[in-house]
């Protein structure tokens, strides 16, 4: 069953959808976000964050609540429960498909962040969860006293290390294809550093993963090149942080392009795509030069939102088959809040 048309469909439930959803609230328009699996995105998995502006140390978790309830509790976002499966249309008439029931929306904002690479070793789904993990956050305390890896040689490999070692992980071990972790923040570099001279840390620079062993569960991994003369690293969990890949896919079936690494293609000052209506926010969008942080997230997700306030605005006059009336004029704000 086709529902009454929203102004504006958001997909996705990381920063980026919350800030769309605030700031279209505050311009008065209907908001629908539909969450998808995975609440906040990742975000919610970062653990402590130390450079959210105005806030020292927020907890991942809570900020992402935080701006759930700011959304939906104070500013009447609807939440949609369900992940999106079809969207079709075109020109402010669009469907999206969310379980059994379908949705219409004058606009669309694609905010579905990025999923986890994958080293694509055999079973590799039948050791998820029995050994093999993606989120420090939320599986770390598990291995308190037991040796974990992880894999990867940036940012958050680095930080995944650190964090696993301060959960109380007997031996942290991070594996790194390249020679060097510069890729890294300085500062999460400098405390790898103090944890590598302090023994809760090695690193295996220019290793790799080549193979899972045991079970699952998993109790080690085969490496590429020795270390000490031994190829099997004995450990109860490895950690996988070796970058992530866009969930564009949704959009794509829309028509919309993206760049090269499968980012969505939008304009920097609107967050536009190339599909007239359709905006994009946050890890799946090509915005900022590939930097990509709950801040630029957050940023980005008010952007598209303003632009599809003013998209409204000059197309007030459209309606289509699934809209039973236009948009009257005097419904939107007359400037910005």
């Amino acid at each position: 069953m086709t529902q009454q048309p929203y102004d504006l469909l958001i997909i996705g439930g990381g920063a980026a959808g919350y800030a769309a959803a605030i700031y279209a609230r505050r311009y008065n328009l209907s908001v629908g976000l539909i969450e998808g699996p995975t609440f906040g995105g990742y975000t919610a998995l970062a653990g402590v964050i130390e450079n959210y502006p105005g806030v020292p140390q927020a907890d991942g978790f809570e900020l992402m609540r935080n701006m759930r309830q700011q959304a939906v509790e104070e500013l009447g976002t609807e939440i949609i429960e369900g992940e999106a499966s079809a969207v079709t249309g075109a020109r402010h008439c669009f469907s999206v498909t969310v379980g059994d029931a379908t949705y219409a929306a004058k606009t669309l904002i694609f905010a579905t962040g990025m999923e986890h690479r994958k080293l694509g070793l055999p079973q590799e789904e039948e050791y998820e969860r029995r050994g093999l993990h993606y989120c420090p956050t939320c599986d770390g305390p598990v291995y308190a006293g037991k040796p974990v890896a992880v894999v990867g040689g940036g940012d958050s490999a680095v930080k995944s290390a650190n964090q696993l070692a301060d959960m109380g992980a007997s031996r942290v071990v991070l594996i790194a294809r390249e020679d060097n972790v510069d890729r890294a923040e300085p500062i999460n570099r400098d405390r790898l550093d103090a944890r590598v001279r302090a023994g809760k840390v090695t690193v295996f620079y220019e290793n790799e993963v080549i193979a899972y062993l045991g079970g699952p569960p998993l109790s080690g991994v085969h490496l590429k090149q020795p270390v000490d003369g031994e190829d099997r690293l004995d450990v109860a969990a490895v950690f996988i942080a070796i970058g992530s890949v866009p969930r564009s896919a949704l959009a794509v079936s829309l028509g919309v392009r993206t760049d090269e690494h499968g980012e969505i293609d939008v304009e920097a000052e609107t967050m536009a795509t190339n599909v007239e209506g359709v905006y994009a926010a946050g890890d799946v969008a090509d915005a900022a030069w590939g930097f990509k942080q709950t801040v630029t997230s957050v940023a980005q997700g008010a952007i598209a939102a303003t632009s599809v306030y003013r998209d409204l605005g000059e197309h007030a006059a459209i309606a289509c088959a699934m809209h039973a009336v236009a948009i009257p004029a005097a419904a939107l704000p007359a400037v910005l809040p």
